[in-house]
């Protein structure tokens, strides 16, 4: 027997006038919420592991190189820079092109957004994935902590530089990156120093120094190849392989292309370092020169005097 639709009311009854909205109500659908304040990220660093074992299958077919250890304490130092909402949409048509350049049978994953649609910071990497077993892990944030807040690297911006493909030493992906480089690095004056980003060379000798006190592999070791103050990067997408030759090529010239000449003038500000033990995250702000006792006696604990 078919369900029958009763009415609620009697048809003679006059139909209820619409709700009134409250003063101000009528624009509420049409307004943003406001941005999550930089902290909140590292309040909620990462999602919940949904397995105690690797399993592709979880995270869109990658697998590491290095698998997880029970009881080892993933680890990540870098900077967290957090896009503007323009930049932000700038970027997510950039990676749209870059898609469609490389056509259907190669998928472009993004790190703009969670899976549930959030827009995410994004980071220039200063050590690799480390693995810290739990005896060592507070060691290493001291020391961390320490050796940045010595260094006399104070607050500095960078900006975009180009597009590149980068291949991952720990994993099976293959990422499209922004290559970074100093905000004068047009200026003729300084085009002859001894490293094209001196800052974040600073930062990256000093947490390489901290990761081989611990037996741990450091990031962007000098090549012939490829010199290590050149390597700096910000990942806005990955795939799993890497493209072909034309096909990457295609991709990184959309850099010139006039929708997205304005990204050469954007600049990254650092005003700290971010070190992430599980899921854990330690702000540490760069201090410049303002160092105490206790800092130069690290350092020169750490590096000889």
């Amino acid at each position: 027997m078919g369900l029958v639709d009763y009415s609620s009311s009697s048809d003679d009854e006059a139909p209820a006038p619409p709700k009134k909205r409250l003063k101000g109500q009528e624009h509420v659908s049409d307004s943003k919420m406001p941005p999550l304040p930089e902290a909140f990220y590292d309040l909620y660093a990462s999602t919940v592991r949904q397995s105690v074992v690797d399993d592709p299958s979880l995270h869109q077919g990658r697998t590491r190189l290095n698998p997880h250890v029970a009881g080892n304490w993933p680890t990540h130092v870098y900077i967290e820079w957090h896009p503007t909402e323009v930049q932000h949409d700038t970027l997510d048509a950039l990676i749209k092109k870059a898609q469609q350049e490389l056509g259907d049978d190669i998928q472009l994953h993004t790190f703009l957004n969670s899976d549930l649609g959030t827009d995410l910071p994004l980071h220039i990497s200063l050590s690799r994935p480390l693995s810290l077993p739990t005896s060592v892990k507070d060691d290493y944030l001291t020391k961390v902590k320490h050796s940045i807040r010595s260094c006399g690297t104070g607050v500095f911006s960078v900006k975009p530089a180009g597009l590149a493909w980068y291949k991952s030493p720990d994993s099976d992906r293959t990422f499209f990156v922004v290559r970074i480089a100093p905000t004068d690095a047009n200026d003729d004056s300084k085009r002859l120093r001894a490293s094209t980003n001196p800052e974040l060379m600073m930062l990256l000798t000093r947490c390489n120094t901290v990761a081989a006190h611990f037996d741990q592999p450091p990031l962007y070791e000098q090549t012939q190849g490829e010199p290590a103050d050149t390597a700096f990067h910000i990942s806005i997408g990955w795939t799993l392989g890497a493209p072909d030759e034309e096909t990457r090529l295609r991709a990184l010239k959309l850099f010139r292309d006039k929708e997205f000449e304005d990204i050469q003038a954007w600049n990254v500000k650092v005003d700290g370092v971010k070190a992430k033990i599980g899921n854990v995250v330690t702000h540490i702000p760069l201090l410049g020169n303002a160092k105490t006792k206790e800092d130069d006696d690290f350092a020169d604990s750490l590096y000889g005097s």
